[in-house]
């Protein structure tokens, strides 16, 4: 009876200490900041996909002044709310990096749960030098998923209500045109072919047909480009474009900046490291924006470096005679994420 019991306790306590080791779920996008010493911290993303006790996925870095980034796969493990992770490999770098080993603790006396500690060079060549190291700081990312946005009748509009009938009468005038670029296989080896661009410009084509009133016609969609391709369809748009017009430029792929210069540029296809005779720079992109004589145009970004093309301030409008103001005068947003 006492080994039987003895045995219950042990399977008790082991099952116990299993159900600690994996009780903690990191799976999902983490955000903060990193520490580099002597250097600017650097905005962190992290995306962990945790299978039992092992833990897989890759971390994204950017400086907070958008000059250096990097991106690479991490592997580790979990243990009793430790997590020890490595960089495994480098998918783009720009300015110095180096692969580091990362140990961060759980916690989810907050809401959302955080993870922090230190990441650390050592030994190994593939790695930081040993010796350095600097503060992890991360909180989750908690995804929500947005309710349905029920359908709504159509907004009457009053007899006597003059801007709200003229606002109507702008609205039905327009036309929406989109330039849609994609670019995730360069030719240049030196330059880390990406994963998803191409599969997000298809995916923002099909959004804009379907959900929105964009005509195929009116839809051009480059999935690996050169720069000249890029050039020509700007100036094919640009020919089309009317002054009531709309106008949307999605561009996902590399970019890179430019210290000597001060300037970023995006990657086509063709571009290589050693020459930037087929770079495309944001001061030639922002040149055929404000160029194109569209009512409104905006630009969506997902590539390093894209940031600055254009400044601006938000304002809130709420009645029929701001809006039809608002739609009289000429915009040009662009909305930029590095990665």
């Amino acid at each position: 009876m006492v080994i039987y019991r003895t045995i219950i306790l042990f399977l008790g306590i082991f099952a116990g200490g299993a159900i600690a080791q994996t009780n903690v779920d990191i799976t999902g996008r983490w955000m903060g900041s990193v520490e580099i010493p002597l250097a600017q911290d650097m905005h962190a993303e992290y995306t962990f996909l945790q299978n039992g006790l092992l833990i897989s996925g890759y971390a994204k870095l950017k400086s907070l002044n958008g000059r250096d980034s990097m991106k690479y796969k991490l592997s580790g493990s979990v243990k009793n709310g430790i997590i020890h992770f490595k960089g495994t490999e480098f998918e783009y770098k720009t300015g110095s990096a180096c692969l580091s080993q990362t140990e961060l603790k759980y916690s989810h006396e907050n809401n959302p749960p955080t993870l922090a500690g230190r990441w650390k060079g050592d030994m190994k060549l593939s790695t930081c030098p040993p010796g350095v190291s600097g503060k992890v700081e991360l909180g989750k990312i908690i995804e929500t998923i947005p309710e349905p946005i029920a359908l709504r009748e159509a907004v009457k509009i009053e007899p006597n209500d003059f801007e709200g009938t003229e606002l109507v009468k702008e609205l039905s005038k327009r036309k929406y045109y989109a330039l849609i670029i994609g670019i995730d296989d360069y030719a240049d080896d030196g330059i880390q072919n990406l994963d998803n661009p191409v599969k997000d410009a298809l995916e923002i084509k099909r959004v804009l047909q379907t959900n929105y009133t964009f005509e195929p016609e009116n839809i051009q969609i480059l999935t690996n480009p050169t720069r000249t391709n890029i050039i020509e369809s700007f100036d094919l748009v640009s020919e089309k474009i009317t002054e009531r017009d709309h106008f949307l430029v999605f561009y996902a792929g590399h970019g890179i900046w430019d210290e000597r210069l001060s300037q970023g540029f995006w990657l086509p296809t063709d571009a290589t490291l050693s020459s930037k005779a087929q770079w495309l720079s944001n001061s030639t992109i922002r040149d055929y924006i404000t160029g194109i004589k569209s009512k409104h145009t905006l630009l969506i970004t997902d590539a390093c470096f894209s940031g600055s093309i254009f400044k601006e301030r938000a304002v809130t409008f709420d009645n029929s005679r701001a809006m039809l103001e608002m739609y009289k005068l000429p915009s040009r947003k662009a909305m930029t994420s590095g990665a």
